[in-house]
């Protein structure tokens, strides 16, 4: 079993301090169990993405632990979950979600086995799927559940307006991928991105 001591939670909220500052609050106990860093998109990027696979590979990039904790802005980011995911992944599992992506954890080694996430679904939409598609790919053993709190009745002003963005996704995803019954082949190979060369450390 590998000990995590030290984390860097992610917090995506680009639109209100008062969101940031509450999440802080609520994953304040965590600071008990281990040495937090935190990296706020509010401060590093408080800007549009052109997609949530950007977004990701940001908080990668520019998070100084091995493991990272990511929170949407929707999400209502409790101690004790975020705990528990950083036990499963001292357990084996290679990345673990509380609410699907919106409250998800994983290491960098992940990233170094899989590649980055796949900035090519502009704007949004399938990306969750890409990634789950390389997990499964690379054998790798995967906790995605619904557990968390996460609050669907308003969107950052800082997503895309038309609400389009997973038709505008969709058939990126089913040229790269060529999915039956029997297996899954990846047709587009993974792209590499200059801009996140040597982020990932050893």
């Amino acid at each position: 079993m590998n000990k995590i001591e030290e984390v860097t939670i992610c917090l995506h909220c680009g639109c209100s301090e008062e969101i940031v500052n509450r999440q802080i609050e609520l994953l304040g106990t965590l600071s008990e169990h281990y040495k937090i860093h935190w990296n706020n998109r509010i401060n590093r990027h408080p800007e549009s993405y052109d997609s949530y696979s950007e977004l990701i590979n940001d908080c990668v990039a520019t998070s100084p632990t091995e493991y990272i904790i990511f929170i949407n802005d929707r999400t209502t980011p409790y101690a004790s979950d975020a705990k528990h995911m950083l036990e499963l992944l001292e357990d084996g599992y290679a990345a673990v979600t509380k609410y699907s992506v919106g409250f998800m954890a994983f290491s960098k080694e992940l990233i170094r086995q899989i590649g980055w996430w796949d900035e090519r679904y502009y704007g949004g939409g399938y990306e969750d799927d890409d990634f789950v598609l390389k997990l499964r790919l690379h054998n790798l053993s995967y906790y995605e559940s619904l557990e968390g709190t996460y609050d669907m009745s308003w969107k950052s002003p800082l997503q895309p307006e038309d609400g389009k963005a997973c038709s505008k996704s969709e058939p990126y995803f089913y040229s790269k991928w060529n999915q039956t019954d029997d297996e899954i082949i990846r047709v587009i190979d993974e792209e590499e991105y200059e801009k996140y060369k040597d982020k990932l450390g050893n």
